[in-house]
């Protein structure tokens, strides 16, 4: 079963703990009850929306009376994986909540839950969830179905589309195109002109679109799956003198895509709702430790559009962290 949770941007955020390779914070001090030690796994921190989670996991777990060591993996899944076995090994954490770098992850899980943690993954998940107590993300899914919603909103539903995917067969292509193809079933009179892979980066996605206006197919709107790759199409929009006459969504909240927003040069981003992600995780981890029946095993929160309309408030709730 799923359970979806939606979070709007009310409530500023004000985090001033930075991270390096590793984190430990204890709740001595704190009203919350001492619920354990738990370690924390993020794939990287290498950009601002993993950066900002870190720190927003780091804070709410100290609130919620957690002590929690946090590390990142540097996107090295045999790192993460021995950075699991290590955890078991020093015999300290009651759970490990891993944002995970890939499928071989999954072995550690299953040493992990004989030893007797419990085992929840956040953001970033695997397909084998046989050893995961309890999935939380946030819905990729929704984020490519309300993008092309959003086109339509603006075009109506008859127009010229391109669509730039991730890197093919990537966890998070998957998840995304499967928004975008439910938006398509949903208006058919929509037509998808150019389809192709970005890889995730401005250089690959400027490689690729810039055969797409050269060859003078008329592209009414465009969706990307990532700011990185909207920065790459940005540029070949701006080499084209098309820059802002044409609606573009993407997702990350990254600030040269806020950036842009603020000057009309793209429609919208959404942000992957760190702040809701990371409560959900802990009050479920909360549960578990307290031997409460979690009410689902699967949560995801809904993402955050930040257009031009809420963009000054969006800031203002990330303050100067994101």
């Amino acid at each position: 079963m799923k359970k979806t949770l939606s979070r709007g941007l009310a409530g500023a955020l004000c985090v001033g703990l930075m991270i390096g390779s590793c984190v430990s914070v204890g709740a001595e001090g704190e009203t919350a009850d001492n619920l354990g030690k738990i370690l924390f796994l993020q794939t990287h921190n290498n950009n601002s929306f993993m950066s900002y989670m870190g720190e927003v996991f780091v804070k709410l777990a100290e609130e919620k009376g957690f002590e929690v060591d946090h590390l990142t993996a540097d996107s090295d899944e045999g790192k993460q994986l021995s950075q699991i076995e290590q955890g078991i090994s020093s015999g300290e954490y009651v759970g490990i909540i891993c944002d995970c770098t890939g499928e071989g992850v999954t072995q550690g899980f299953k040493e992990a839950k004989e030893a007797g943690l419990y085992v929840m993954t956040l953001h970033e998940g695997v397909e084998d969830n046989t050893y995961v107590d309890c999935i939380v993300a946030c819905s990729l899914a929704e984020t490519g179905y309300e993008a092309i919603s959003l086109e339509v909103e603006e075009l109506g539903d008859d127009f010229n589309l391109a669509i730039v995917n991730g890197s093919e067969g990537h966890g998070a292509t998957v998840a995304i195109r499967k928004g975008y193809d439910k938006a398509l079933e949903e208006y058919p009179d929509i037509n998808v002109v150019f389809d192709g892979a970005g890889n995730w980066n401005a250089e690959d996605a400027m490689a690729l679109t810039e055969t797409w206006f050269s060859s003078g197919e008329k592209i009414d709107g465009i969706v990307c799956m990532n700011d990185g790759m909207a920065t790459g199409v940005r540029q070949v929009m701006r080499d084209n003198g098309v820059l802002g006459t044409i609606p573009i969504y993407s997702n990350d909240c990254e600030e040269n895509t806020l950036q842009a927003i603020e000057a009309g040069e793209q429609s919208g981003s959404f942000d992957m709702n760190a702040e809701a992600q990371c409560t959900a995780a802990l009050d479920a981890m909360a549960n578990l430790i307290a031997g409460e029946k979690i009410e689902e095993k699967e949560i995801y929160v809904d993402p955050l559009l930040v257009t031009k309309d809420n963009l000054e408030e969006y800031r203002a709730s990330h303050s100067d962290n994101y």
